[in-house]
């Protein structure tokens, strides 16, 4: 066992020693159980990894507590498992803060990034924002600026793509999009509940939802696929030829609206 490159710096104590059979041990009162400093091709390098258990308390390259034993802290701040702060000025190629890719050629399904928040049972009032994720892209600055010509949407919150080769295959009984958004929520809701919430501020933005295509365009604006057509009471819409039974119901500043539907 080698020793070389281990730091000891006086008045510090950085928490990590070997044991007998050669696993590292770090303590839990050092100002910093782990620190790099200087210039690395990979601070970490893992070239291989073969899991010895399953379940989602099973093996994994970093592990930071189990689903039933949590690692848990009570204090008031901004705090998390990771935090990074970084800084690029890189022109060649697109700066990655984390990047994931994941493979597969088996039948198991995958997921890139996965992220599980729960608001456990509690006697007093709960959190007041809950998110599973948080995307934000910022001008950061009066000066900051995104030049033109990228060919693609410039400024965005989240991407989501889905893409194929030709010649792959969906089976039939699945379905393909590119966000999928599922809302079950089986408990009180006293407030406004929603599928996607959206808000604008700022300048006034072009419209609600753009569409740009430069290929295959879409067969329907919209597809619903409902087992029981469940929209609240509204009049019903007027037409030419009479009332109209089946309808989207719209609110606009607080007065309903029953749009029109034709079967074509």
């Amino acid at each position: 066992m080698s020793f070389k490159g281990m730091l000891l710096k006086a008045g510090k104590s950085y928490g990590i020693r070997y044991s007998a059979d050669d696993s590292i041990i770090l303590s839990d009162t050092a100002d910093s159980a782990i620190l790099i400093t200087g210039s690395f091709t990979n601070a970490f390098q893992i070239d291989a990894y073969t899991p010895n258990s399953g379940g989602s308390s099973g093996a994994a390259i970093m592990r930071a507590g189990t689903y039933t034993s949590p690692l848990t802290e009570a204090t008031n701040y901004q705090g998390g498992i990771f935090r990074m702060y970084l800084e690029t000025s890189g022109i060649s190629s697109y700066n990655k803060g984390a990047f994931i890719c994941l493979k597969t050629t088996g039948a198991k399904g995958i997921h890139g990034v996965c992220s599980l928040v729960e608001v456990l049972a509690q006697a007093a009032a709960g959190p007041t924002s809950v998110y599973a994720g948080q995307f934000v892209a910022h001008l950061n600055s009066a000066t900051a600026k995104i030049a033109s010509g990228g060919g693609l949407p410039e400024l965005v919150g989240i991407w989501t793509k889905i893409t194929s080769s030709v010649g792959s295959t969906i089976a039939a009984s699945t379905r393909a999009c590119a966000l999928w958004v599922d809302n079950q929520l089986n408990g009180t809701v006293s407030g406004e509940e929603y599928g996607i919430f959206a808000t604008c501020g700022g300048s006034k933005v072009d419209a609600f939802i753009g569409f740009e295509t430069t290929s295959s365009g879409w067969t329907n604006l919209f597809y619903f696929d409902e087992t029981a057509y469940d929209q609240d009471p509204v009049a019903s819409a007027t037409i030419s030829g009479g009332t109209q039974d089946r309808y989207l119901k719209v609110s606009l500043n607080g007065t309903a609206y029953g749009i029109a539907l034709y079967a074509i």
